[in-house]
Formats: C-alpha cells, sequence, structure tokens
C-alpha cells in the first residue's frame, strides 16, 4: 500500500514538472527560435544547397557585380552555408533586352539590366529619365526606389518577377572622338547613341539623329565613326574603356538611366526567411543607393582617366546650361501628355519626381 502512493506521488510531481516546462515553452522562448539561421518552425533548414543563377549584361569586373550583388550572397551564405552563386555577366545567357525574361521564367533567378533595352515595357519608370531631373547615380537611385514604392503602376510594370530594388546609373553625359559639343546646336545632325526612348526622343529634340546599340558595340561605332557621339554615364570611361578613345566629354546631367534587379518570384518565394531578411536588409532603398554610389565613383574615375589622356571636359553650368533647358523644355510635357493617354498619372508622377529631386539630394 505505501508503495503505490510512493508511485502515485512520484507520477503526480513528474506531471506537474511536464506541465510547468511546457507552459515556459520548453526553455526556449518563441522569439529566440524564430531568431535562428533558417528562420521560424517550418522554414527552410539551414545547409540546405540552393544555387543562384545570376544574369546580366555588364562587364563581369563591374562593381555592381563585384560589390553589390556579391555582398548580398555572401551575406546569404552566413545564414544558410548551403548557398552558392553563379554570375553570368556580358550577356553570357542572352542580349541586354532579354535579361528580364530570364527571371521571368526562371532561367535566371536574378537578373540586372537596364529597364530600356526592352522598349515600351517599363513605361512608368521612364519619368526618372525626364531632362535634368538627377543629379548624380545616388541621387537618381533615391529617386527611383521611392517613386517605386509609392506608385503602384510602376509595381505593376515588375509584377512578373520580385524586385530586389531599382537604381540608376549617373546622368547620362555626352561623349564624342571626333565633335566638340557645347551648344545644343552643335548636335545638329549627328548620330548620336541613344541609351533608351527617352534618350531618342531627347536627341531628336535636340536635332541629332539617335542610334539604338548595347553598350558593347560603342567602343568600336565610335572608334570607327559609325556613330558621332554617345549619351552615356560617365562610369563607361572607366568600366568600358571609353576613355581610350574619347576626345570630348560634355557634362549636362541630361538623362539618368534606370536600371532594375529582380528575382524569379518562384525563387522568391522558395526562400527561408532568414534569407528573404537579408534580401530585405540589403536591398530596396539600401540597395539603390549603394549601386548608386558605385557608378558614382566609377563615373569619377573614367572622368579622370580621360583628363589624363587628353580629353576636353566641358561643364554646362549657368548660362552654358539654360539654352538646353530651354530646347528640352517640351520634352517633359509631352511625356505627360503621352503616359496620360496610357492611364497613367503622369502628372502626379512627374510632381512628385520633382519633389523628390528636392527632398532626397
Amino acid at each position: 500500500m505505501k508503495v503505490w502512493r510512493s508511485k502515485k506521488w512520484g507520477l503526480f510531481v513528474g506531471l506537474a514538472l511536464l506541465l510547468a516546462l511546457t507552459a515556459c515553452g520548453g526553455g526556449q522562448p518563441a522569439s529566440q527560435a524564430s531568431d535562428q539561421p533558417g528562420g521560424a518552425e517550418g522554414d527552410t533548414a539551414v545547409n540546405e544547397p540552393r544555387n543562384f543563377i545570376v544574369s546580366h549584361f555588364l562587364p563581369g569586373h563591374h562593381p555592381m557585380q563585384t560589390e553589390v550583388l556579391t555582398e548580398i550572397f555572401e551575406e546569404m551564405k552566413k545564414v544558410n552555408p548551403g548557398v552558392t552563386y553563379e554570375f553570368y555577366p556580358a550577356n553570357a545567357l542572352g542580349d541586354a533586352g532579354s535579361h528580364y525574361d530570364m527571371a521571368v521564367t526562371g532561367e535566371a533567378d536574378v537578373a540586372l539590366s537596364v529597364h530600356g533595352y526592352t522598349a515600351g515595357r517599363f513605361p512608368s519608370v521612364t519619368v526618372v529619365e525626364l531632362p535634368f531631373l538627377a543629379e548624380s547615380a545616388e541621387h537618381g537611385s533615391r529617386i527611383i526606389q521611392k517613386l517605386y514604392e509609392e506608385f503602384p503602376e510602376i509595381q505593376e510594370n515588375h509584377s512578373d518577377t520580385t524586385p530586389l530594388f531599382l537604381f540608376t546609373a549617373e546622368p547620362a553625359q555626352i561623349i564624342s572622338a571626333t565633335h566638340r559639343i557645347e551648344k545644343p546646336e552643335d548636335l545638329k545632325g549627328l548620330r548620336v547613341r541613344t541609351p533608351s526612348q527617352m534618350g531618342s526622343k531627347i536627341l531628336e529634340t535636340l536635332g541629332a539623329t539617335p542610334i539604338s546599340m548595347p553598350m558593347s558595340d560603342v567602343y568600336e561605332s565610335l572608334e570607327r565613326g559609325v556613330i558621332d557621339a554617345a549619351m552615356v554615364p560617365l562610369e563607361t570611361l572607366h568600366n568600358w574603356s571609353f576613355h581610350e578613345i574619347v576626345k570630348y566629354v560634355t557634362i549636362g546631367n541630361f538623362s539618368p538611366t534606370p536600371f532594375y534587379v529582380v528575382m524569379n518570384t518562384d525563387k522568391y518565394n522558395s526562400l527561408s526567411d532568414a534569407e528573404k531578411e537579408v534580401l530585405r536588409q540589403l536591398g530596396g532603398m539600401v540597395g539603390a543607393e549603394k549601386s548608386g554610389r558605385v557608378f558614382d565613383v566609377d563615373g569619377q574615375q573614367g572622368l579622370q582617366k580621360a583628363k589624363e589622356k587628353g580629353a576636353e571636359i566641358i561643364e554646362l553650368t549657368g548660362d552654358q546650361l539654360k539654352p538646353w533647358q530651354d530646347a528640352l523644355a517640351s520634352v517633359a510635357e509631352e511625356w505627360i501628355k503621352e503616359m496620360e493617354a496610357k492611364g497613367l498619372p503622369a502628372q502626379q508622377m512627374y510632381e512628385r519626381a520633382l519633389q523628390l529631386k528636392e527632398e532626397l539630394r
């Protein structure tokens, strides 16, 4: 009888202890559990093999690959050592205009390219290309990323992928191996490489003939006289070695080129919470600003290289810039009419862009 009571008492004590431990969460708070690498319950396990195919049109030594994107994947490796990644630069998987579709279909997991390489596909993004809006790559990147966050129309343009961030190169300047360009009329009749439809509109308004071509063809085209000049950011003087052949650089901050970095949506949905958190921390405005900064840094390097090679630098400021502003005053008005006809809130977008120009300097 005593033995039975002893066993019964021991069973009662054990049950009480078990209930107490359960009430305390098994010794580990839920917040701590969810903060562990791999994320919350049901999340992808740590060390799960996961490879990323990354496609872009830039040269492999470009800092967008070596600094910006590499940092993202290296940080992902810290939360999942099973992460690996492969870069396919310089259009290795397809031409510059096909990268977005690669991300849509999953041929690439992450794609980086220029919106303007698929003309007409991203109409809302062209607001940032309007003349004299951005003053640097970082400035332009802040503007376009903020506009993306605020306007559903821009989000809709990218809805078949998961954008990590948008950014811009520095505003395009005009470079030439043979023509000194200081006044708007100096462009009349010249064949000028254009970066986009907006670039073409700007050049046509100034009396030039826009020639569409990928950046990889510009060096040889300038060298052989296939084109007389090119609208490009200053970083191309460095990263694409244009400083070797350019004799004149006209700086007027004419129009920045918007870029995207997007991920295949199925790939994104397969990521663990911890991996997604890395993308949230290093993407968005953080990724946009860093991308802009690397373009600005390389732009200054390119400009210095051009000076060292003896190129003449023509900086348009004050009274020198005003004739260009007057000549291009109609471009924004025409853009607003065209985009409003397509159902976009173009006036609102442009006015907000002008506000952000001041707010985000």
